[in-house]
């Protein structure tokens, strides 16, 4: 069986792009986002795309929707806390990789071993 895996969705990616920008200063902590219709626009995809990147940012409490929009929150704990479970889902995926590659690389070693002698 083949190990290949496509987690993440296109609106997981654009929620990951919004938090990026969070992150980076360009959408800034505590003031109003774009309109979805402008992000989807500019990132070239559906609006219902980006309302799905906004909701599972609103989950993980990273913005707020008001009757105004959206907005990033102004509770910066919440941002540090959700780029902390972001990077830990990273490393484990490194670390993952890394066994797959570890054990890949001990199976050609005995494979080499047995075909050598």
């Amino acid at each position: 069986m083949w190990d290949i895996e496509v987690k993440e969705t296109v609106w997981h990616r654009l929620a990951n792009e919004i938090f990026f920008r969070i992150l980076r200063g360009e959408y800034t902590i505590g003031k109003k986002l774009p309109s979805y219709i402008y992000i989807a626009k500019e990132a070239g995809s559906s609006p219902e795309t980006v309302r799905k990147a906004l909701r599972e940012l609103q989950r993980h409490g990273v913005i707020e929707k008001t009757r105004l929009g959206y907005f990033v929150t102004s509770d910066e704990t919440k941002v540090i806390s959700f780029r902390h479970q972001y990077l830990a889902s990273i490393e484990k995926e490194y670390l993952d990789a890394r066994k797959k590659v570890s054990t890949l690389t001990k199976g050609t070693k005995t494979l080499n071993t047995m075909t050598a002698t």
